[in-house]
C-alpha cells in the first residue's frame, strides 16, 4: 500500500481506532477509581496498561511489521493465523504463570490475581485480533483495520464502564466486557473477513514464520518493557495505590506514544516498498518522519508546560481526591509532586518517540539482531535502575529510572542505526 493511495475512510477510521485505543486506558482508569476505589483502580491500570501491554506483545507476537509488509504472500493468512493461535496460548501461559508466582510468593491476593488474569485475557484477545487488523491492511483495507479496533474497543470500554457501575463489581464488569468484546471480535473479524482475505494456504514445510519473527518479537518484547519497567518496579515496591497514581499520571506518555504509532502505521509499508525499490524515496520518507517524530516531541514538551496543571487539576477532580495521601507536595521551583512526575515522564517518552522511525527502520532493513543485543543490555539495567530509584526515591524515583531508561533507548537505537548503514 502506497502512501499516496491511502483514502479518507482509510485515515479517517485509523486515526479514530488510535485515538480511542489511547484514550481507553485513561477513561477507564478513573471510572473504576471512582467506583471501586483505589486499590482495585491501582490494580486495573496496572494490568491493563502495564502487564497486558506485555502479554499482548506476546500474543502477537510483534509480528506486525513482518505481517504487513509481506506483500508478496509468502506467507497466507492462514499461516499467520495458526501461527497467532500458538502465539496468543504461549502468552495465555505466561500471563497466568506470572500472577501464579506472585501469588504464592504472596505479592498478590486472591482477588488482585484474578482481576489481573481477565485483563490477562483481555489483552490476549487485543493480541490475537491484530493478526486480522494486519491483514486487513496488507490487502489495502486499511479502513477496517481502524473500525475493528474502534468498534472493538468502544464496545468493550462501553461494557466495563456500564457494568462496574451498576453491579458496583469489578470482577463481573471485567467478565461482561470480555464476553462483549469477543462478540464484536467474531463480527468484526471472523465473520466479515470471509471473503476478502486471500484463501491460498502454504506448504506446512515452508512455513517459518517462528524462526524469522523470533528476533522482531524479542526486540519488541523487550522494547515494552523497557517502556514499562518502572511500573513493574512500582507494583513489586510500592503497592496498588502508588500503582494506579503513576499510571493516571503517566497516561500522556503513552498517548505519546500510540500517537507516534498512529503515524508510523500506514507509512510502514511505503517505507518498506521503498528500501527495496527506491532508497532515495527511502531516506526521504525516513527523514521527514524523524522530522514528525521530532515535531511531535516538542509538541508535547511544550503543551505540558502550558496544559500540564489543567490535566492534573482534571485528574485529581476526577479521582475524588483517591490520591491525596500520595500526591504530597515538594520544593521543586514551586511544582507539585505530580507536575515534576509528569515532566520527567514526558521528557522520557519523547526520547522514545524520536528514536522511533530509527526503530522501524532497523526492523525493514532485516537488521534487529543488532538491536537485540543493544536492547538485552538496557533492559538489565533498566530494571536494576527502576528498582534502586523506586526504592530510594518513590514514585519521582520511578519517573527519573523512566526517562533514563528511555534516554538508553534512544542512544542504543542512534548507535546500532549508525554502525550498520
Amino acid at each position: 500500500m502506497r502512501s499516496d493511495n491511502l483514502k479518507p475512510r482509510d485515515i479517517f477510521w485509523n486515526t479514530l481506532g488510535m485515538i480511542t485505543y489511547s484514550a481507553v486506558s485513561l477513561l477507564v482508569s478513573i471510572v473504576i477509581i471512582n467506583i471501586s476505589g483505589s486499590i482495585e483502580g491501582g490494580i486495573f491500570s496496572f494490568g491493563f496498561s502495564t502487564l497486558g501491554r506485555l502479554i499482548y506483545i506476546v500474543a502477537y507476537f510483534g509480528i506486525r511489521p513482518m505481517h504487513i509488509v509481506d506483500i508478496k504472500y509468502r506467507y497466507s493468512f492462514h499461516d499467520y493465523f495458526f501461527f497467532g493461535i500458538k502465539a496468543a496460548t504461549i502468552s495465555l501461559l505466561a500471563g497466568l504463570a506470572f500472577v501464579l508466582v506472585r501469588y504464592l510468593s504472596g505479592n498478590y491476593t486472591l482477588v488482585k490475581s484474578t482481576l489481573l488474569i481477565l485483563l490477562i485475557l483481555h489483552a490476549v484477545i487485543d493480541g490475537f485480533a491484530d493478526y486480522y487488523e494486519c491483514e486487513y491492511q496488507r490487502v489495502n483495507k486499511l479502513y477496517m483495520c481502524g473500525q475493528s479496533v474502534f468498534f472493538r474497543i468502544f464496545v468493550f470500554t462501553a461494557a466495563l464502564i456500564i457494568t462496574v457501575y451498576l453491579s458496583k463489581s469489578l470482577l463481573f464488569a471485567e467478565i461482561v466486557a470480555i464476553v462483549a468484546e469477543l462478540i464484536m471480535f467474531y463480527f468484526l473479524n471472523v465473520k466479515r473477513s470471509r471473503g476478502i482475505f486471500k484463501e491460498a494456504k502454504l506448504n506446512s514445510k515452508n512455513n517459518n514464520i517462528f524462526a524469522e519473527a523470533l528476533p522482531l518479537f524479542l526486540v519488541t518484547f523487550l522494547d515494552m518493557y523497557i517502556f514499562s519497567v518502572a511500573k513493574f518496579a512500582i507494583d513489586y515496591n510500592l503497592g496498588d495505590v502508588y500503582s494506579g497514581f503513576y499510571n493516571l499520571i503517566f497516561m500522556p506518555t503513552n498517548v505519546i506514544y500510540l500517537v507516534m504509532t498512529l503515524f508510523m502505521k500506514p507509512i510502514l509499508t511505503p517505507l518498506s516498498n521503498a528500501y527495496y525499490n527506491d532508497k532515495d524515496e527511502y531516506n526521504k520518507i525516513l527523514r521527514n518522519t524523524f522530522f514528525l517524530s521530532l515535531f511531535i516531541a516538542i509538541v508535547f514538551i511544550i503543551g505540558t508546560f502550558i496544559f500540564g496543571n489543567i490535566y492534573l487539576g482534571i485528574v485529581k477532580v476526577m479521582t475524588a481526591g483517591a490520591y491525596n495521601n500520595v500526591a504530597k507536595e515538594i520544593v521543586i521551583y514551586n511544582f507539585t509532586m505530580e507536575f515534576v512526575v509528569l515532566i520527567i515522564a514526558i521528557l522520557g517518552g519523547c526520547f522514545y518517540t524520536v528514536c522511533t522511525p530509527m526503530y522501524f527502520a532497523i526492523i525493514i532493513e532485516n537488521k534487529q539482531r543488532y538491536l537485540l543485543i543493544s536492547y538485552g543490555v538496557i533492559a538489565v539495567l533498566s530494571f536494576f535502575i527502576s528498582r534502586m530509584f523506586v526504592s530510594i526515591a518513590g514514585i519521582i524515583g520511578a519517573a527519573i529510572s523512566f526517562l533514563l531508561s528511555m534516554f538508553l533507548l534512544f542512544v542504543g537505537v542512534l548507535i546500532v542505526k549508525g554502525v550498520t548503514r
